[in-house]
Parts: C-alpha cells; sequence; structure tokens
C-alpha cells in the first residue's frame, strides 16, 4: 500500500499502514482500536517468532517487511522485487562509510 486514502489506519503495534475496513492488523493481528501492551503483545505474537531461515529474505518496500523464500524473486504481499543489496553497501561500489552529520 502505498498512499494513504480517508480511513486507513497505521497500526500501533508493528506501524503497518492497514486498509480502513481492517479491524486488526493486517501484518501483525494488532487490534485497530488499541489492545493489551504493545510490548507484551509483540513478544507473545508469532508474528515476531516465525522461523527465518538462511536465504530468506525482508521486502525492503516501504511499510511492507514480510519475509520471503530465499527463493522468491518478487515479494508474495506487495509484488516487489528482491533488492540483493539492501545493507550490504560494500558489493555497491562504496566504502561503507556515511556522509558527514548522517546519524548512525
Amino acid at each position: 500500500m502505498s498512499c494513504w486514502v480517508g480511513g486507513d489506519w497505521m497500526c500501533g503495534a508493528c506501524q503497518h499502514q492497514n486498509f480502513k475496513k481492517r479491524e486488526s492488523c493486517q501484518r501483525c493481528g494488532y487490534p485497530k482500536y488499541g489492545g493489551p501492551d504493545v510490548s507484551t503483545y509483540l513478544y507473545n505474537n508469532s508474528y515476531n517468532s516465525a522461523e527465518v531461515l538462511a536465504g530468506d529474505w525482508y521486502c525492503s518496500a516501504m511499510n511492507c517487511g514480510v519475509v520471503n523464500y530465499a527463493s522468491r524473486t518478487n515479494c508474495y504481499r506487495c509484488g516487489s522485487l528482491k533488492n540483493d543489496f539492501v545493507g550490504n553497501y560494500n558489493t555497491m561500489g562504496c566504502d561503507g562509510t556515511v556522509p558527514p552529520g548522517w546519524k548512525t
């Protein structure tokens, strides 16, 4: 989902953007109008404890973040292409340093 439409809402637990019609978060299941303590909910929720295997990748598209199997070239949820270079600056010809003034 890339644009906000009236009534769309952001999950208080995982910050996922949800359509207005959803009563709970599509990503983590947290209720639209709040629920248990967020930190306790995320700790106990299987959303955070899903097994991620070597080579599996997180979709880097804005507000997606789902885990995809290593064999996928596109995200199963949003269709974005897998980006093998996310977080690997040295393979892109960069020395990995940040510009002056940037916070790390």
